[in-house]
């Protein structure tokens, strides 16, 4: 790792931001802890400060600038590369399988949690009450990743929405409602 210079700001400021690369990578990772190094970076060149940028970004001063030299090494793909552990998992083979087939086959409203969407933090929440063993989202969404399984913020989707079926629904809420 290159060595910084005591003005990273004018080293930012010297370096071009290739917006159309970053626009690729931002939309190309859904990792929350990916998007936030992004927005960073981004922000930065907008002409926020990095009081501002760790306040926006909800995270401490010297992670932005922990971002800024990683940039600066090694630009934006460095930026993106992903987190890799060298410790070993604290959940075992067995647990992550038995994870994988809750995730896939439960919804978190049969663990006692009044939603039908699975987040990082709900998973992390129900990690620790199933197995003791608490992990931050960022973790969560590595577990998912070995795991085969792919992590998307939902959405709504109307495109594909029956009009029959939706007619048919709300006559049948009307009627239980009388």
């Amino acid at each position: 790792m290159l060595k910084p210079l005591r003005n990273r700001t004018f080293r930012l400021e010297t370096h071009q931001l290739d917006m159309n690369l970053w626009q690729q990578l931002y939309y190309k990772h859904q990792q929350e802890y990916i998007r936030k190094r992004l927005l960073a970076i981004k922000y930065l060149y907008e002409g926020k400060s990095r009081i501002e940028v760790s306040q926006l970004l909800d995270c401490h001063y010297k992670t932005i600038t922990f971002w800024i030299d990683k940039f600066l090494e090694g630009g934006l793909n460095l930026l993106v590369k992903p987190i890799t552990h060298q410790k070993e998992s604290r959940l075992n083979p067995e647990q992550k399988h038995e994870l994988k087939g809750m995730l896939l086959s439960e919804k978190p409203i049969d663990y006692g949690i009044d939603r039908n969407i699975w987040t990082g933090q709900i998973i992390s929440k129900i990690i620790e009450l199933k197995w003791g063993v608490k992990l931050k989202k960022t973790r969560i969404y590595e577990i998912l990743n070995e795991l085969n399984l792919s992590y998307q913020k939902a959405h709504r989707d109307y495109a594909n929405a029956d009009k029959e079926q939706q007619k048919l629904f709300i006559n049948q809420l009307k009627k239980t409602q009388i």
